[in-house]
């Protein structure tokens, strides 16, 4: 029998026993969401956090003049939410969509909470996990400060080249924070990557 991916991705970061599994997978529902569904919006209160068992999620914020600026991609395997709004009932700054159909397991505050407290393994599983997002945070923070366009886009493809043929063009440029037209002329300056 396969196991389970959330169990799997657990265990990537900490110990995690089958025990401790079955309990913390108690607290999850399943749910799903359609291509272009969204998860939560800018300027409400995240009441869950999800984990991506299926499907492709993006996250991004409109500016005030409109414009989608996509900050990060779930996949199978990630996470999705956003934790400032989820633990303090503050108002999101980003909002997430499916970009296609999405199975996720889903899990509120408050049983998010009996977990962090009653669980030790996942406890645990949230402070390493946290400082490694931090990690990767800081990182795409030094990143966006040094690298040029055409530098981003080819650490992308050692990072996530799969995103070339599983995202739409335009969903990347926006990531790499340029035009369709300037992410064309960067692929084919990179085109023997």
């Amino acid at each position: 029998m396969e196991e389970h991916l959330l169990f799997k991705t657990l265990k990537e970061v900490t110990d995690f026993s089958d025990e401790s599994f079955q309990q913390l997978l108690s607290l999850f529902e399943a749910r799903s969401l359609a291509k272009s569904e969204l998860l939560f919006t800018q300027d409400t209160v995240v009441k869950e956090l999800c984990f991506v068992m299926k499907g492709c999620l993006r996250q991004y914020q409109t500016t005030a003049d409109g414009y989608e600026r996509n900050i990060f991609f779930a996949e199978e395997g990630w996470w999705c939410g956003e934790m400032e709004s989820f633990i303090h009932s503050y108002p999101s700054i980003v909002s997430m969509q499916a970009l296609e159909n999405c199975m996720l397991l889903s899990i509120n505050r408050e049983r998010w909470e009996y977990a962090t407290r009653n669980i030790p393994d996942y406890a645990l599983y949230q402070i390493k996990n946290r400082s490694r997002t931090v990690a990767w945070l800081k990182s795409m923070i030094s990143n966006i400060g040094t690298e040029t366009p055409d530098e981003q886009y080819r650490r992308m493809l050692k990072e996530n080249a799969h995103w070339v043929n599983r995202l739409p063009q335009y969903h990347i440029a926006s990531y790499l924070g340029v035009t369709p037209e300037t992410l064309s002329r960067i692929r084919k300056r990179n085109v023997r990557l």
